[in-house]
């Protein structure tokens, strides 16, 4: 079982967090424990919901069978079947994901899923983890480069800086730079490739200060890469894309707030046309579940305060988080 007995396994957080990454780890890790495999199904590209069924089988070279409809055929290929299935980017189609996870968790008994996504499928038996940020040096200690090449934010770093200019080295004249340009970028994967991908023209010092304008710092991905990741702003457009129109009002409100805010401030700016002034709680918790908004308890503050923050890859500005109280 992939987590405490779980069938369903959804990665879930903001663009740039390294869900996929993840994903291709625990694939590499469980491939020898399925003895049918361990089948990778890519989403991002698919826009149309019906097309979910026919991009499964067609990574598990299942052919339509007469009078039987595809999501019937991938069952009887898969109900007696040892299977791990990845289903890689998952939310901007996550209903029809929902509804065929659950078709097939219900009729295959030992077959297994792993999902990707910005927000939780949502059905019985589905168990959620949050993505984490890479781990960071503490911005108040001084580390020599040995022990700081131990987070995995700065080997991150290191290594992408040194794909694009082989002389790169992580000293401990430049450690201090390094980390805190990893903590500018919240230790959020993408962020961090895009910056060392500048490292073959400018310092780790300019780049720390030309990230008061990350959006347009932050450009130069892969050429193979997926579009929504060659760029910063490429992936906060893939995110505010998915939103509906009162998501989409209630999160450009919300960014008059530099850090955190608490309920009632939200309240405050968020209502208005189209929002009505009751709705913003709950379109706030769809923003939580869309990984776009943060929401953390005070460290000392009982469980009914904590407090609001957009997520780290959703901010022009990757200052830290203020915390700030909300009450329910």
């Amino acid at each position: 079982m992939l987590a405490g007995g779980t069938r369903l396994l959804t990665l879930c957080g903001p663009g740039g967090a390294g869900k996929t990454r993840l994903a291709l780890a625990v694939a590499q890790e469980l491939v020898e424990q399925f003895m049918d495999g361990v089948w990778w199904v890519e989403l991002a590209s698919i826009s149309d919901p019906d097309l979910v069924p026919q991009a499964v089988a067609g990574a598990l070279g299942v052919r339509e069978v007469p009078d039987l409809s595809l999501t019937e055929a991938l069952v009887e290929h898969l109900k007696s079947r040892e299977t791990l299935l990845i289903l890689d980017n998952c939310e901007q189609l996550v209903e029809a994901c929902a509804d065929l996870a659950d078709t097939l968790l219900r009729s295959c008994p030992t077959l297994l899923i792993l999902a990707t996504s910005r927000e939780p499928l949502r059905i019985a038996g589905e168990t959620n983890f949050m993505v984490p940020s890479l781990s960071l040096p503490d911005p108040e200690r001084l580390l020599p480069a040995g022990e700081l090449a131990l987070y995995e934010a700065v080997g991150l770093f290191v290594e992408r800086a040194q794909a694009v200019d082989s002389g790169f080295e992580l000293t401990d004249r430049n450690a201090s730079a390094v980390a805190k340009l990893c903590q500018k970028l919240d230790g959020i994967p993408l962020a961090i490739e895009l910056a060392a991908a500048r490292t073959r023209v400018l310092t780790v010092e300019q780049i720390s200060e030309k990230l008061e304008d990350p959006l347009g710092l932050l450009i130069t991905g892969s050429r193979t890469a997926a579009a929504r990741h060659k760029t910063l702003r490429a992936t906060l457009e893939w995110s505010y894309g998915l939103l509906n129109e009162q998501e989409r009002a209630l999160f450009r409100r919300l960014s008059v707030f530099v850090g955190g805010w608490d309920l009632e401030a939200s309240e405050a700016v968020g209502a208005g046309e189209p929002v009505e002034a009751g709705l913003v709680l709950d379109l706030l918790s769809q923003l939580v579940d869309k990984s776009l908004v943060v929401a953390e308890a005070d460290a000392g503050v009982p469980c009914a305060t904590g407090c609001w923050s957009r997520s780290a890859s959703s901010r022009a500005k990757s200052s830290r988080r203020a915390r700030r109280r909300r009450r329910f």
